[in-house]
């Protein structure tokens, strides 16, 4: 992986100041987005080049993620610096931060051979899952999923959630883009 674009990776998520996730494995889960139609504006993200047309406002993505966010009800949407793209952060309180999950979805155009190119990296996580979305899921500080159409970024600064759950949202927004 070039170092270009691993800076890409790393950097919107190290300004977040996350956690450090835990080394690679295989990891299996089972994605439990709802459907991409819903209540909340269906609007693409400006200067995106794909055909969903799932928002990827925070209220929308904590709709399509249910249970996996249930138990975290203190919703906060933060835009970073050069980005129109909000990073949501879901919480058991308000000022309890160390509950914290966290995820970014950009919109990315990735050439599907560089992806499959990807997989052999020392950071790629094998889940299965990734296959289905015709992406690959890496570890990088937090669990990444990028697909051909978008950069998926999970974390937790709760001790607690596991790699496994991280991944379980990240498929969970992806399979939401993707309805």
């Amino acid at each position: 992986m070039s170092a270009r674009l691993r800076r890409g990776l790393v950097v919107p998520v190290a300004v977040l100041g996350f956690a450090a996730a835990g080394c690679g494995s295989s990891i299996e889960g089972e994605a439990v987005a709802q459907s991409g139609q819903s209540d909340v504006g269906s609007v693409s993200s400006p200067g995106s080049g794909s055909a969903s047309s799932a928002s990827t406002d925070c209220a929308a993505l904590t709709k399509a993620l249910g249970r996996l966010v249930s138990d975290r009800p203190y919703l906060t949407e933060a835009v970073l610096p050069g980005s129109i793209d909000p990073t949501c952060s879901w919480s058991k309180g308000p000022t309890n931060v160390m509950s914290t999950i966290t995820a970014s979805v950009k919109p990315q155009v990735t050439d599907p051979a560089v992806l499959v190119e990807m997989r052999n990296g020392t950071n790629a996580v094998p889940d299965p899952r990734s296959a289905q979305f015709g992406g690959v899921v890496l570890d990088v500080v937090a669990m990444a999923l990028l697909t051909p159409e978008h950069s998926i970024i999970v974390n937790a600064l709760d001790p607690s959630v596991s790699d496994a759950t991280k991944l379980d949202v990240a498929f969970a927004i992806a399979e939401y883009l993707e309805n």
